[in-house]
């Protein structure tokens, strides 16, 4: 008969006197310290090997450079720009490439839809791509591909838009995101990026979130759920100096944000000190179990929003449109979600409560979780079940610690503060952080906004100088305030076990 014994609910068969052998809470402790720090780890030397290699950078700079000289023989005044995760350092190797073409003249120019036309015969005439127009769709684009051959092993694929002008400040918002913390917000959005195409979760026409979304996500949770917060929130730092409407505006839509991250850098540092392990695993806590799915959209803008107030709540639409809604960051009345069916929300939910419960039952082995993490799942989404009436009383969750640095014994309690400014010859970066900011950005992403949020010249008078540090203290307690707070832990949850709660 054996000496071993089942242990409850586990099917793990322990040792006879294990319950003697429990570690201690200061070895769990240290055990948990071990776990962070090894999956930080192990998160920057797996992120390292996403990131496209300068061959690939350069050869697609000389494919932008190449269209943009066929574009101009049918617009001559023409730019052709990059964005999206091309230009916002969220580019993983072999991405497809988002071009945006702008035409600078006072006269009136063709709409998108006759120059996506115009364009695309061009392309079909003088190109060896596959062209596909597209006039008619709500942003009208040319989808190009390039077959693979023995100088190019993974082919090109692209996209060419027309006047998308907010596309470019929405490219020019994430980047200054990732520009003010980059080896945390790097890190997570790129791994996040790798884990829902692994997983399966990251296609729009299947009913899943783009991976624009998931980059939207991980800026609200760093924003508005994490205390204090990891970054501020950067629409709503007003400008320094008075700025015209038509500044602020492309169109309806207000497109401000503080871009002047160096500034930022400089005079304000983040009190939360937590890793980028301990983030990523409380943005799989948080989005499993806390998150108000049910009546709420995420927006990085204002924080949590009533999906009542956005009128994305009931059948009024199609429930595609309310499943996940994620606002966009300046066109705030479109869901950057729409694409998520009930099934995809339903498959989405279970993966971050997988990753959430891989984190909780690995404890001491950072590689192997994130290995087990990444499996490439199958392509069918899991069906979600049919809601169930429920007629008891209201369930409750007892309360958990919230997502807030110092709640925790292995974080300690910091505190935001405004700071003087760094010496010149003082690097802003570790040689970590400069390896995590290699970031192939363009010239056209550079700030723009400095007329409105620089110091004044040394040599102003002190009132002036007083002036300005005040205002800009103001505006960064403003936007490390969040607009509408998340709701903290209230799962009750600790083991990374999966919660029902009512849909």
């Amino acid at each position: 008969m054996s000496n071993h014994t089942y242990g409850p609910s586990s099917g793990v068969i322990l040792p006879p006197n294990s319950h003697l052998a429990q570690p201690g809470p200061s070895i769990r402790r240290g055990q948990r310290h071990h776990f962070l720090a090894d999956l930080s780890q192990c998160l920057f030397d797996f992120v390292v090997q996403l990131l496209p290699t300068p061959e690939e950078l350069a050869i697609k700079e000389d494919v932008r450079k190449l269209l943009e000289r066929l574009i101009r023989n049918v617009e001559p005044e023409s730019r052709l720009l990059s964005f999206g995760s091309t230009a916002n350092g969220f580019a993983l190797r072999n991405s497809d490439m988002d071009l945006c073409c702008l035409i600078d003249s006072d006269r009136q120019p063709p709409s998108a839809s006759e120059m996506v036309v115009m364009v695309a015969d061009l392309l079909e005439r003088e190109t060896k791509f596959q062209v596909k127009p597209l006039p008619k769709a709500r942003i009208p684009i040319i989808k190009l591909t390039l077959a693979t051959t023995a100088g190019l092993p993974f082919g090109i694929a692209c996209d060419i838009g027309f006047e998308n002008r907010l596309a470019l400040e929405n490219t020019r918002l994430l980047l200054s995101y990732a520009t003010l913390d980059p080896t945390r917000v790097r890190t997570m959005v790129l791994f996040l990026k790798l884990w829902s195409k692994r997983r399966k979760i990251n296609s729009p026409y299947l009913g899943t979130l783009s991976s624009y979304g998931y980059a939207l996500m991980v800026i609200f949770f760093l924003v508005h759920v994490k205390n204090p917060p990891v970054l501020p929130n950067l629409q709503v730092i007003p400008p320094l100096r008075p700025i015209t409407k038509e500044d602020m505006h492309i169109g309806e839509h207000n497109i401000w944000f503080f871009d002047d991250t160096e500034l930022l850098k400089q005079r304000w540092q983040s009190g939360n000190s937590d890793s980028v392990g301990e983030l990523l695993v409380d943005f799989f806590k948080y989005f499993s179990h806390d998150f108000p799915y049910n009546t709420s959209v995420i927006s990085i803008r204002g924080g949590l929003i009533e999906k009542t107030y956005k009128g994305w709540y009931e059948a009024s639409q199609h429930s595609a449109t309310v499943q996940l809604p994620v606002q966009d960051p300046f066109e705030v009345s479109y869901n950057v979600g729409r694409t998520v069916t009930k099934d995809g929300l339903y498959t989405i939910r279970g993966e971050f409560m997988r990753a959430s419960r891989i984190f909780s039952t690995r404890p001491d082995r950072a590689f192997l979780a994130l290995t087990q993490l990444c499996e490439e799942r199958d392509e069918e989404l899991v069906r979600a079940p049919s809601p169930q009436p429920y007629h008891g009383p209201p369930r409750s969750f007892p309360a958990q610690s919230p997502y807030t640095v110092g709640t925790h014994f292995w974080r300690p309690a910091t505190q935001d503060r405004l700071s003087p400014p760094r010496p010149s010859n003082k690097p802003l970066e570790t040689e970590q952080e400069q390896v995590q900011s290699e970031a192939n950005v363009p010239d056209h992403m550079a700030p723009r906004r400095q007329r409105w949020t620089s110091p004044p010249p040394p040599d102003a008078p002190s009132f002036e100088q007083d002036m300005y540090r005040k205002h800009l203290g103001i505006g960064i307690s403003m936007g490390i305030t969040s607009m509408s707070p998340a709701p903290q832990l209230n799962s009750g949850v600790t083991t990374g076990e999966a919660a029902v709660d009512e849909e």
